[in-house]
């Protein structure tokens, strides 16, 4: 079975990076260790609250009902105003349907932001951006899984335990190094947006799956 965290990041490819590091303010080379100390955090809380038989149940429907079925191309195009300079609109509405699941997930209210915590040295803005711009993917690629029969329910807190573990436990700069050689293809220090991460050999390597 593909691993969650290998579908979400096999998602990214340098052209979505360095729009991921645009929307959010910081270094396209900064990207990768961004999303490295995002995602354990993000799979954390969910594992967290998916311990629970309640919210499992609530979590699973929530992917069935709304996120299943999903193309995470299609969906990262839409998050990113389409990858290319699109219109403001398409960007606002997709971060806050982001924001909309992190307040599921960390708490929040139609009233108070959602209490996210600050991770890869962003500030608090900025990290709840770049959440709200994962979150969607992470519940797009939980669909994808159960719409393959792969999990359910009773199987999510162990399933987003495990891959919060590990990208944490993954060499602190091994994505941020990957997509920085992506990003940077032919080495003259500037982001190249021809370059293509090979996602299914290398993040697999990576991960070291069995």
């Amino acid at each position: 079975m593909t691993g969650l965290a290998d579908t979400i990041l096999s998602s990214l490819d340098a052209r979505t990076v360095q729009s991921i590091a645009q929307q959010v303010g910081i270094s396209p080379q900064s990207a990768g260790s961004a999303i490295q100390a995002a995602l354990p955090v993000l799979l954390g809380q969910m594992a967290q609250n998916a311990s629970r038989p309640e919210g499992a149940s609530a979590l699973f429907g929530a992917v069935q009902r709304d996120h299943a079925g999903i193309d995470l191309g299609g969906l990262l195009g839409g998050l990113l105003g389409g990858l290319g300079g699109g219109s403001s609109q398409p960007q606002n509405s997709g971060v806050a349907g982001g924001m909309a699941i992190l307040g599921h997930i960390f708490g929040g209210s139609r009233d108070a932001a959602p209490q996210v915590p600050k991770v890869g040295g962003l500030d608090g803005a900025g990290s709840a951006q770049l959440m709200a711009l994962l979150a969607p993917l992470v519940m797009a690629a939980l669909g994808k899984l159960t719409q393959g029969g792969q999990i359910d329910a009773g199987a999510l807190g162990g399933l987003l335990g495990g891959e919060s573990r590990r990208i944490a436990q993954a060499p602190p700069s091994a994505l941020g190094g990957l997509f920085g050689s992506v990003l940077d293809s032919d080495g003259d220090g500037e982001a190249d947006l021809g370059g293509m991460l090979k996602s299914a050999q290398t993040l697999g390597s990576l991960f070291g799956k069995g």
